[in-house]
């Protein structure tokens, strides 16, 4: 092989490593934007729950909990799997904080609060992933439950 020819791998083989570098940052970028996206959702799940619990009458109570029923919906969307399987009790602590707020009782709802969180932490454990991210979202939303 000549010098002339030595010369065009070596600049052929450059081009071919940057292309290389480039398709692997965007698959890891693309992975750490889902696994973001997951747990802006969760939050906002989190946050909608919070909603729920924070009502002023009945009314409002069951409109927070269709909208946080929306928010599991478009979350079990993005991560590929439904949060209400995930987490069995949901529904009976979702539906026992609504009754608990229409009856006023604040004590009974910041109960429910708890039960959540605590459903939400142990499925949490076992998960990875945008899954796993998504989780750690609906955590950081009912933290700010009050």
């Amino acid at each position: 092989m000549n010098e002339m020819t030595k010369r065009t791998v070596r600049k052929n083989k450059k081009p071919l490593a940057v292309v290389a570098s480039l398709a692997v940052g965007v698959l890891i970028l693309g992975a750490c934007s889902t696994q973001i996206r997951a747990e802006r959702k969760g939050k906002q799940y989190g946050q909608a729950i919070c909603d729920v619990k924070n009502s002023s009458n009945a009314d409002e109570a069951q409109r927070n909990a269709n909208q946080a029923q929306r928010k599991a919906n478009d979350l079990a969307r993005i991560i590929g799997r439904p949060i209400n399987e995930d987490a069995g009790d949901i529904n009976q602590n979702m539906t026992d904080l609504i009754e608990h707020v229409r009856q006023g009782n604040k004590v009974l709802a910041q109960q429910d609060i708890s039960a959540i969180q605590r459903n939400f932490q142990a499925v949490g454990r076992t998960l990875t992933g945008k899954a796993r991210a998504a989780y750690d979202g609906i955590q950081e939303g009912l933290a700010d439950c009050e």
